[in-house]
């Protein structure tokens, strides 16, 4: 009865949450800006206590357990014992107070997040359309940055980009730089972790995933290593409740370039050519095809690996995950989907054009 009792508390509180932000003006930049701090400092400091992506192996006991469970109900046959008591009730009980942990966990760190006031919105990044011959001016600026930078990042016989352990605390520490900068994602960060099983990921189309149930930034290690610092800060963006997927990247562009570290420099500037080249090649093919021709070799060849990687691991599952994925974002009020990873194009226009309201 106990666990019942406590399912449905918790049932309660996450559905007057999801209603809350919904319905209740500014519910969830108050619920933001006095919960989220509490969250990041208690869950995610337990959880970073954990040198492995500890949402991944909770992952793996849930299933674990879920196909335990099964199996003794089904051997059972749900039958009645002398006392009276209807086989795996506790199991089931047990199953509903997980879950009702898990929907709770989902809107107070993830689901709410949605409907605060956005990053951009606050400080003005965005607000403007842009010319083609601003995005050329800034696709520019990113070749250019990118050439300068990737003689000066490690790279292995392959000539590929390396990471070492250590850009994991480098890339919290620039996250924490930014934080000063924009109090939005002010205070403290973990490291982001790597997963494990990262093939999963990939098989998906992932390069990370958040999680709001342990308060962790995951990355993916098998994807070509130029991607994992911005995808680090990207994930770590998450946490803070930069939910849109256009201005996680954006932060993780800003946070990359804010640094002089040359490893996140490369991979944040090299990171945005990609978004903004893509832009230009729709916009402007033959300023494309100029632009991608002073392109370094190093970084053709890392850009190169990439699209090989991610085009082994094409098949049923990623067209899933990508639909699946697609789906959420809209149900979340991003209409463009997974297309609005591509969006970052204006903000960072915007904040290179000198269009925002820059807090300092």
């Amino acid at each position: 009865m106990k666990k019942f009792v406590l399912s449905a508390v918790l049932c309660a509180l996450a559905l007057i949450m999801r209603l809350g932000v919904r319905e209740i003006p500014q519910f969830a930049d108050v619920y933001a800006d006095h919960f989220n701090a509490f969250w990041v400092n208690s869950l995610g400091r337990l959880s970073s206590l954990f040198g492995f992506s500890l949402v991944e192996i909770l992952i793996y006991l849930l299933i674990i357990s879920a196909v335990i469970l099964i199996v003794r109900i089904i051997a059972g046959n749900v039958k009645l014992h002398e006392t009276g008591k209807l086989y795996g009730r506790d199991e089931v009980l047990a199953a509903l107070l997980i879950a009702s942990l898990i929907f709770f966990l989902y809107e107070c760190n993830q689901d709410a997040y949605f409907y605060r006031t956005s990053f951009a919105a606050v400080y003005g990044f965005g607000q403007g359309s842009y010319t083609t011959d601003e995005l050329k001016e800034v696709c520019s600026m990113l070749v250019e940055k990118a050439n300068s930078l990737s003689a000066r990042v490690p790279r292995n016989d392959e000539g590929i980009m390396v990471c070492d352990e250590n850009v994991r605390e480098r890339a919290r520490q620039a996250m924490l730089i930014l934080g000063e900068k924009y109090p939005y994602l002010g205070g403290w960060f973990p490291k982001a972790k790597p997963v494990l099983f990262s093939q999963l990921l990939s098989y998906s189309n992932l390069t990370g995933i958040y999680s709001a149930y342990t308060i962790e930034a995951n990355y993916n290690t098998d994807m070509t290593q130029y991607n994992i610092p911005f995808t680090m800060c990207h994930e770590l963006s998450h946490l803070k409740g930069v939910m849109q997927e256009n201005q996680a990247n954006f932060c993780a562009y800003l946070a990359c370039t804010g640094t002089d570290d040359a490893d996140l420099l490369y991979s944040g500037y090299l990171s945005a050519w990609v978004y903004c080249g893509n832009e230009l090649y729709r916009r402007d093919y033959e300023a494309w095809k100029e632009l991608a021709g002073t392109l370094d070799q190093s970084c053709n060849r890392d850009l190169k690996h990439n699209n090989a990687f991610w085009d082994r691991h094409e098949g049923k599952v990623s067209e899933a995950t990508e639909s699946f994925n697609d789906n959420w974002l809209k149900s979340h009020g991003q209409t463009d989907g997974t297309l609005s990873y591509d969006k970052v194009v204006d903000l960072i226009i915007s904040y290179e054009a000198g269009k925002s309201n820059d807090p300092l």
